[in-house]
């Protein structure tokens, strides 16, 4: 059955067979017993009627008492009604009328009609009443009945009509309904073959959503949403890649061209060693470019904090100012925590975090100015701001600052200060804790930093 599966215009179609069979089936059993019950309510209404004549026969001959003059009658009566038998009765259930044998009774509807059969297997329906008033031609009951063959060959041929049309409608609907599928799906097949020719060269092109049929809308705009993620995937990927090579680009070429430098004469073991000094310290770079670049990727695969603990996030804010404090003098700038709160993460991935933010407010602070670090504890989350008087942020830049590589004083990438990834790694560290990033002008400055659940 997996062929069934496999086309929309299969199942479609075989649908509309089933559907078909069921109303022409439905259909057809429904005016097939609306006919028997249409014959029936005839036969009923005939039987009555022919009954009525025998019981006007039969006492308008009982004065005279001549059962001779009465058969007459009823053999005129029956001329021309060869499907119609009488059976007169007496007081012994006797034929005295209609002949021998007498048909064996089968049941009795609602109606009191008999349902009968006669030896020879000749099926009859029938009305048999008792009747007053013709003792002297021991006349007690008639018995009048109607050859049930005409109707049951009406019926017979009335069921091969019925299936013949139900089979041809059903063989219809089908073959109309497989071309209807066909016609119905060529806004897919459209919609296929416009997605058919996106490709990484042309990320711009998007499905066409103007005259697009309403149950096809949704989808539409679901697909060129997924393009746009892509592509805005596929230009940062592009742009990592840029940055990456770029990044790792000068501490090689200092490398390369410090090692060629030195083999190009004879030097003293002093300017070996201080050659060496100066590849380890790029070395060093390089590592941590890595180790940043890893621990990135593992966060975008979406590793959460392993070894969480119940920690005052106070305390860990203190150890990192304590880290930082050579730097904050150096800068001349201080800086204090603000507010308390018990969480349950990694301690070594908020103090890192802590760290890129605290170096991050520390550059953009004028010497002799604060820094503030604000814990704002919620009912799920904590919010960690930390507050610097710098400048305010431009949109674009509060847009892109967490964003790899990116700086928003591209005159540092040439001094070499940083590698662009510290506020990457706090929005890795805040997703990693369930949380995420914000950064945003207030009246007291510039606040940075992370929210994380509790």
């Amino acid at each position: 059955m997996k062929w069934l599966y496999a086309s929309i215009t299969v199942r479609l179609t075989v649908t509309f067979g089933l559907i078909a069979i069921a109303v022409f089936a439905g259909a057809g059993v429904l005016i097939y017993k609306s006919l028997v019950e249409e014959l029936r309510r005839a036969d009923h209404e005939e039987l009555s009627g022919k009954f009525k004549a025998v019981l006007h026969f039969v006492y308008e001959a009982a004065p005279e008492g001549s059962l001779t003059a009465l058969a007459h009658h009823l053999d005129d009566v029956l001329i021309g009604h060869d499907h119609l038998r009488v059976w007169l009765l007496s007081d012994k259930g006797e034929p005295v009328y209609g002949g021998s044998p007498l048909p064996v009774v089968l049941g009795v509807d609602e109606q009191q009609m008999l349902t009968l059969a006669l030896g020879n297997g000749q099926p009859l329906v029938g009305v048999k009443q008792s009747i007053s008033g013709a003792a002297s031609m021991n006349v007690h009951e008639a018995l009048v009945a109607i050859d049930l063959r005409p109707r049951l060959k009406l019926l017979a041929s009335y069921r091969n009509t019925l299936a013949f049309i139900c089979i041809l409608g059903v063989v219809l609907a089908l073959g109309l309904g497989a071309v209807a599928t066909r016609r119905g799906l060529l806004p897919v097949k459209r919609l296929s073959k416009a997605a058919d020719q996106i490709s990484p060269d042309s990320l711009v092109t998007r499905l066409p959503s103007k005259r697009v049929d309403l149950e096809l809308v949704d989808m539409t705009r679901a697909f060129n949403s997924a393009l746009d993620r892509v592509e805005r995937a596929y230009r940062h990927q592009e742009a990592f890649n840029a940055n990456v090579a770029h990044e790792l680009r000068t501490p090689l070429n200092t490398l390369i061209n410090g090692a060629q430098v030195t083999l190009s004469g004879e030097r003293t073991v002093d300017a070996l060693r201080e050659t060496l000094a100066s590849n380890l310290e790029e070395l060093e770079r390089l590592k941590s470019i890595v180790n940043d670049m890893l621990f990135l990727a593992k966060a975008d695969q979406g590793e959460k904090a392993l070894s969480l603990e119940k920690v005052e996030l106070a305390n860990e804010v203190q150890k990192s100012i304590d880290y930082f404090d050579p730097i904050l003098q150096e800068a001349n700038v201080a800086v204090v925590c603000d507010g308390q709160a018990e969480c349950r993460c990694n301690p070594p991935l908020i103090r890192r975090a802590l760290v890129n933010l605290l170096s991050n407010a520390v550059k953009h602070t004028p010497s002799g100015r604060t820094v503030t670090v604000r814990i704002q504890p919620g009912s799920t989350t904590v919010r960690i701001a930390v507050t610097n008087p710098g400048p305010p942020l431009s949109a674009h830049v509060a847009e892109h600052m967490f964003d790899r590589f990116f700086r928003a004083d591209e005159a540092r990438v040439q001094a070499g200060e940083s590698t662009g990834l510290g506020l990457a790694i706090v929005k890795a560290v805040a997703r990693m804790h369930d949380g995420d990033v914000f950064a945003e002008n207030s009246a007291a400055g510039v606040n940075v930093g992370f929210e994380i659940t509790r």
